[in-house]
């Protein structure tokens, strides 16, 4: 499998990462007990070159580029989850332990400027447009790629 890096923001390194196509990539696989997964997934390739950054809750989570799509672990709890140039907002998740979300991330580009638009899709629509996905995107901690325990936790936002 090769790796390559295709951004470095903060202290969080995004990488792509080439992959065959199987019923089962790591992403959705099993979610760990008492956490929850967001997936994002961009399979058009209509400014594919274009990187748009994923917010949830105000924190960096990962970003999409054309036909990718990424993966993180998000605590039970309201999310607001959000893309660059999101021309509606955020989106708002209340996460239950142990599910996982499918958000279909799309991108238009207006007048010279990409725009995002977030909207939930359900697993069998999500498996269709991950068919249409040639990479995923996620996030590295540097020193243990791949590794599930280097999977943060996105926090839930808090009661008040």
């Amino acid at each position: 499998m090769n790796v390559r890096t295709i951004a470095c923001i903060s202290s969080v390194a995004l990488l792509a990462c080439s992959h065959a196509k199987s019923p089962a990539p790591r992403e959705v696989a099993a979610i760990p007990q008492g956490v929850a997964q967001v997936c994002v997934v961009r399979p058009e390739a209509e400014s594919s070159s274009v990187t748009m950054t994923l917010k949830d809750n105000g924190r960096l989570v990962g970003a999409t580029r054309g036909r990718t799509y990424v993966c993180w672990l998000v605590a039970p709890g309201a999310h607001q989850i959000g893309s660059d140039d999101d021309d509606t907002g955020p989106i708002l998740l209340r996460a239950e332990a142990n599910a996982r979300y499918w958000l279909h991330q799309e991108v238009l580009e207006v007048g010279g400027v990409a725009h995002a638009h977030l909207d939930f899709v359900d697993d069998a629509e999500a498996h269709d447009l991950l068919d249409a996905c040639e990479e995923r995107v996620r996030v590295a901690v540097p020193g243990h790629d791949d590794h599930p325990a280097a999977q943060p936790v996105a926090p839930a936002l808090s009661r008040r």
